[in-house]
């Protein structure tokens, strides 16, 4: 006890930081600079324990028990009870141990500490918080004994044992964005605001297209104000402009991140080629504070818990952070948050790393905060260079992968991704090394803390992606739904509203967002120049207060071997020049488009566009509740296009959407609807532009099973209009499904079926659905799903089914006649049919 109070004194030699660091858990006074957008921190950490004082310097043989000073290859531990000044550029040593109650302090001059690892179980300390260095201190990680696993922390490591990991480097800003639009061959750059930098620094520029590659690296020459001159020219035009849509605007500014900073920890340069670069890991009990810091050739390929910055298993990390530091040219992640709760990750710069960059492992995962971050050139592992993925999830990585909805992500951007912006990838329960007590949290069913005011862009999927979660091995994903409960453990308990809001996402070439579950909403945002603005497989799910754009002005630099739009413009899906953009796809449902804006939905020789539209090539049923309202339209942009059915995919057949107030169609109350033989009959009117008709309706959803597991093939609905395919989902024992008008009658031709089940939902009291169909035998119907004799149907004659009130079904031969009739206080009407008592 007596040595951890000697650690909390103030440094009394060089740094003179005694008495200047708050103890009262406020934030510095002189906070780093915000980069624009992004909001106050949510978690201030409290303030920093001093660097320990120094008692002697490393430059002293009479401090070193051997009576010299450290020779080259040695392994070195820093003598028990000591605080050590660091004040000469030690030969390279085989490793470095910190003892508890010692430490190592860094003097604030140039030097370079070269070792193969250092395992820290007192404290190692560059700079404070109140006082960071001035000077270049670099923290080498070399590799002369390769294969070393130090205390089960593997090679290269900066290993926090229990110990304490202070890093401060200079206050400076860590990223803005441009002000001026810096074109292709330019050698300025004018930036929002003025910043710290220097002739020589290193920045990153983040792409403005759909290209994640066009991101660059460049020198700075000369700094004058917010202008900033480089040393060789651009290679690629970087957008900066807003434009403004009715009350809400584009921003899609290239972000610029400073990459060199002055405390420095790396990999050597043989890492390059090997791909084994330097890591820190942090371990439970121990504390790491760093700030102002560079790391470069960091983590180790293809390899497990190697991580740059890897927070292992470590609890509550209350009184730790990483901020404003810089992370490039990195082998494996960026930073690692591993069964560690209540970190603060804040207005760091990320650049060229492979697979997921901010990785949350396991699901156990909360309270952390992520604030003001970039994440810029997230790689796919590049078999060219020996990477293979360490998840499946991997081979689309994520700038932020999350998988615990109780963590907070404000201000942050994924800017240039070879996979997803932001995934929420929730498992069901807690995996790997969180699993063993992880049965009581369900992360599919926890509420959201916060996502707000966050950007995803030059993406070569998706935005923002809540779906995919990590499988029960951790190391696969499947499809789930987010639906978030009040109380997570009890599916049946209340919804929890999930709110994702103010998002921006801009030339994502999938989609700017994707949501599956329920109770969830986008609210307010902008999302432009997506191939998707946003898609909802969901129920109960709403965007609102949304800006869809699109196409800007940022019309883009398409590579050679692009097929390109009209004047030359880049394309969200090159390969595919007519791929029709829209802004909301309806999906599933019941989901709802409310109060949001479109603009520059215009169709052109090159492919289609709307601002609304059904999920393409779909072969699963989808719900006719699904609805708009409040909408606005800026311009001359086609409202809606439904593509033209496939005939495999029965979910095409029956897109259709209701217009609530009629600012889709002009007429409050109608549907839009696809083109099928069963929906554009009666008073519907085609509109050509739409390649749809709008409808009166009501409609409802119709469905069949087979649940005796019969493989029925392709079976057919005819009706008024005609008759109409249907292929069934993919699989063995498929369901049939499609959309039709209410009231209506319609004769099925199938095979028959021991048992098979017939339903028509989304619909009120009193709605029916008549159906004939070919049957041999004697029937048993049963009504509503309860198969027991209380709700087996009577028989009546043809005649008098009309009269009934769904209680009866008739036969004539082998023509079997069906009456749905929606109960009071219900939305759906189901029948079971087989020829024994109680289906058995």
């Amino acid at each position: 006890m007596k040595n951890r109070m000697i650690l909390v004194c103030s440094l009394a030699l060089l740094l003179s930081a005694c008495g200047n660091s708050s103890t009262t858990g406020e934030a510095p006074s002189t906070p780093p600079t915000t980069p624009p957008g992004s909001s106050a921190p949510v978690l201030t950490p409290p303030a920093a324990t001093p660097t320990p004082a120094t008692t002697a310097r490393w430059s002293d043989p009479a401090v070193w028990p051997s009576g010299h000073v450290p020779a080259e290859g040695e392994t070195v531990t820093v003598p028990a009870g000591q605080t050590l000044l660091l004040d000469v550029s030690p030969p390279r040593l085989a490793g470095l141990t910190i003892p508890t109650g010692s430490a190592l302090v860094f003097k604030d001059a140039d030097l370079d500490l070269r070792t193969d690892w250092i395992m820290v179980h007192g404290t190692l300390a560059a700079g404070t918080e109140s006082q960071p260095l001035t000077h270049q201190a670099t923290i080498t990680l070399t590799n002369a004994t390769p294969g070393e696993d130090v205390m089960g922390m593997g090679d290269r490591v900066i290993g926090v044992m229990g110990g304490t990991l202070d890093l401060h480097g200079e206050n400076r800003t860590a990223w803005t964005r441009l002000a001026r639009t810096a074109t292709k061959g330019a050698t300025e750059l004018q930036l929002q605001e003025a910043p710290s930098w220097r002739p020589g620094d290193t920045l990153a520029i983040a792409s403005t297209d759909y290209d994640p590659a066009q991101t660059e690296v460049v020198t700075v020459q000369k700094v004058s104000g917010a202008l900033v001159t480089l040393s060789t020219p651009l290679k690629y035009t970087h957008w900066a402009s807003t434009e403004t849509y009715g009350a809400q605007s584009t921003d899609e500014r290239a972000e610029v991140g400073l990459l060199s900073r002055n405390v420095v920890v790396r990999g050597d340069t043989d890492s390059v080629n090997s791909g084994i670069g330097g890591q820190i890991m942090v371990m439970q009990g121990s504390t790491a504070r760093i700030e102002g810091a560079e790391l470069t050739r960091m983590g180790q390929r293809n390899t497990l818990r190697r991580y740059p910055i890897h927070f292992h298993m470590a609890g509550s990390m209350r009184s730790s952070y990483v901020r404003g530091n810089s992370l490039h040219e990195l082998f494996n992640r960026c930073l690692t948050v591993h069964g560690t709760n209540d970190l603060l990750v804040q207005r760091n710069v990320t650049h060229d790393v492979v697979g997921h960059c901010f990785f949350m492992e396991d699901g156990a995962e909360t309270g952390n905060t992520f604030d003001s971050n970039l994440a810029m050139f997230v790689r796919k592992p590049d078999s060219k260079r020996g990477e293979t993925p360490l998840l499946t999830s991997d081979k689309n990585p994520a700038a932020f992968w999350i998988t615990n909805p109780a963590n907070t992500y404000v201000g942050n951007v994924a800017a240039g991704v070879q996979g997803f912006g932001f995934w929420y990838a929730m498992p069901t329960h807690p995996t790997g090394l969180s699993a063993a007590n992880g049965a009581d949290t369900w992360p599919r069913r926890t509420p959201l803390t916060a996502f707000r005011n966050n950007t995803a862009h030059s993406t070569d999927g998706t935005g923002l992606n809540v779906d995919n979660g990590n499988g029960a091995d951790g190391t696969t994903t499947e499809t789930f739904s987010y639906t978030p409960r009040t109380t997570p453990a009890d599916a049946k308990s209340a919804p929890v509203e999930a709110v994702f809001e103010n998002f921006t996402a801009y030339k994502n070439r999938v989609r700017g967002v994707w949501l599956r579950g329920d109770a969830q909403r986008v609210r307010g945002g902008v999302l432009s120049d997506n191939a998707i603005g946003a898609t909802f497989a969901a129920n109960n799910v709403e965007v609102e207060g949304t800006l869809f754009v699109g196409e800007t002005s940022n019309a883009g630099a398409p590579a050679s071997w692009e097929k390109t739009g009209e004047g030359g413009r880049s394309l969200p899906q090159p390969w595919d020049a007519a791929f029709p953009i829209r802004g909301f796809e309806f999906y599933d449902g019941t989901v709802t488009a409310r109060n949001v804006t479109f603009a520059k939905y215009l169709p052109n020789a090159v492919r289609p566009a709307s601002g609304l539209g059904y999920n393409r090539r779909n072969a699963f049923p989808l719900s006719p509740m699904n609805s708009a309202s409040g909408l606005t339209w800026l311009d001359s942009s086609n409202h809606v296009w439904l593509e033209t059915p496939l005939a495999d995919k029965d979910g095409d057949k029956a897109a259709t959407f209701r217009d609530a107030d009629g600012s889709v169609t002009g007429t409050a109350g109608k549907y839009v609807v696809a083109t099928s033989p069963l929906l554009n009959a009666g008073d519907c009117a085609r509109r050509d532009a739409w390649n749809a008709s709008v409808c009166s309706g009501p409609f409802g959803r119709f469905w069949l099973q087979a649940v005796s597991a019969e493989a029925l093939g392709d079976i057919t609905v005819t009706g008024a209009g005609g008759t109409l395919s249907l292929h069934g989902t993919p699989g063995t024992t498929p369901t049939y499904s499609t959309t039709l008008p209410v009231s209506g009658q319609y004769a099925l031709n199938l095979p028959g079926s021991a048992h098979m089940r017939l339903g028509f939902q989304y619909v009120t009291p009193g709605q029916t659905l008549r159906l004939t169909l070919p049957f041999s035998g004697t029937p048993r119907v049963y009504r509503d799903w309860w198969i027991d004799n209380k709700n087996l149907l009577r028989r009546v004659t043809p005649a008098e089914l009309d009269a009934t009130t769904g209680d009866a079904y008739a036969q004539d031969g082998n023509i079997l006649y069906l009456k749905l009739v929606v109960k009071d206080k219900a939305t759906s009407a189901t029948l079971d049919v087989c020829t024994t008592d109680l289906c058995k």
